[in-house]
């Protein structure tokens, strides 16, 4: 069986690190995530951007460690004609609205799916879909 890799969204980062396990109450948390999860576990470069402007000690940890995490560059031939799918479906649904659908566009989540359905990756969110939801668009 192949191995599984890991795509992971900016929210679980954040929230790991903002409600559950800050740096000085779980320091073995991040260690853990570095040593048993760092080889499988993508990072997408627009998620590593986003979590970046937040300049606070999750990013400080991020930029020390992300050698640990196999960065990926949203510059891929592949994952570029995946966000076009992406795109295209999201603007063809008419349960969206406008703005929603704009917004998902230059959201760092469309490449996150992009690269998810370029090569198979498991997307690690903590989003839920909401079908009645029409002024977002979330990770399915």
């Amino acid at each position: 069986m192949a191995s599984k890799f890991f795509a992971i969204d900016a929210n679980t980062l954040i929230s790991s690190y903002r409600k559950y396990y800050s740096f000085d109450f779980a320091p073995a948390f991040w260690d853990q995530l570095i040593e048993k999860g760092g080889s499988r576990i993508i990072l997408v470069d627009k998620i590593r951007d986003e979590i970046y402007r937040n300049e606070d000690l999750l990013s400080e940890w991020l930029k020390a460690n992300e050698t640990s995490f196999m960065v990926k560059t949203s510059e891929d031939n592949k994952v570029i004609e995946c966000y076009s799918k992406i795109i295209t479906a999201v603007n063809q649904n008419e349960k969206y609205k406008a703005s929603a659908k704009s917004a998902f566009a230059s959201d760092p989540d469309s490449w996150l799916c992009a690269h998810a359905l370029a090569y198979k990756y498991v997307v690690v969110t903590e989003e839920t879909y909401d079908p009645n939801r029409r002024n977002k668009v979330k990770i399915p």
